[in-house]
């Protein structure tokens, strides 16, 4: 019976691999097709970077807070924000 258990996770966990995959490649085909020729491969560039920089900024802002959390320290303020 375990046996079938670890099968049966293999494969739900390659299911779900594939479809993460398949994903991905969904939005980056939406994102071809909805780029103007005229913009060209940079206007892509542009928009994987931006929204690279934006999952980064918040990634980095949840890991902040979790660790002033867990360390009971204020997180510290940035000068312009002041």
């Amino acid at each position: 019976m375990e046996s079938m258990d670890a099968e049966a996770y293999a494969l739900e966990y390659m299911i779900r691999d594939r479809l993460r995959n398949a994903e991905a490649r969904a939005r980056v085909a939406a994102l071809l097709a909805e780029a103007k020729p005229s913009q060209g491969p940079n206007a892509i560039k542009t928009q994987f970077t931006d929204l690279g920089r934006h999952l980064v900024d918040g990634v980095r802002r949840v890991v902040s807070e979790l660790f002033h959390t867990l360390t009971g320290r204020m997180p510290r303020v940035k000068e312009d924000a002041r």
